[in-house]
């Protein structure tokens, strides 16, 4: 019996290692929340989504959401989970003119060091579905983070609103044009 009381204290150890050890990198000495620590996570998190955003890799983009994330953006049905929200970004994919970039402008982090927002702005490209024209708008987003259990940083809350009057058509891009060869 005494053998398998220390397995169990060993795996009981480990497991709060483990739990505890992703936190340790965003809190100060004195037990606070190192709030540049938590900044500049979110900044790099920001930096691979935007480029997933690229790639449009529906499973990474997911990844950024916890399982009961809350997900709204203009012309798209309120996502709730990561089912509803892993549904919503596969449907913005599927339009082949989809692009959209985000920077954030404003970034802050609770006292408590669980949880973050960032405020900021983003451009959207899609095809309008009902005259199949190439548009684009430009708003102002928030994003709610709350640190998981592993010390990473994923979105629960991330409401996303266009600007008014936003929506203009994109402009074909002009084919290139030869240049013609002159003979002397």
């Amino acid at each position: 019996m005494g053998r398998l009381r220390t397995i169990v204290v060993l795996a009981g150890a480990a497991a709060l290692a483990i739990s505890t050890g992703g936190c340790a990198k965003y809190d100060k000495a004195d037990g606070k929340a190192d709030a540049a620590a938590v900044k500049d996570a979110l900044k790099a998190d920001e930096k691979t989504w935007n480029d997933q955003f690229k790639s449009k890799d529906v499973e990474a983009l997911v990844g950024h959401y916890a399982n009961d994330a809350y997900f709204v953006a203009p012309g798209v049905k309120p996502a709730s989970g990561s089912t509803e929200v892993r549904k919503a970004y596969a449907n913005g994919m599927s339009d082949k003119n989809f692009a959209i970039s985000f920077a954030s402008e404003k970034m802050d982090v609770a006292a408590s060091g669980d949880l973050a927002y960032a405020r900021g702005r983003f451009t959207e490209k899609y095809t309008e579905p009902k005259s199949g024209k190439v548009m684009s708008h430009e708003g102002s987003y928030i994003t709610v983070y709350k640190r998981q259990q592993d010390g990473s940083w994923k979105a629960v809350e991330d409401f996303a609103a266009a600007d008014p009057d936003s929506d203009k058509p994109v402009e074909p891009e002009k084919p290139a044009t030869r240049a013609k060869m002159v003979s002397f």
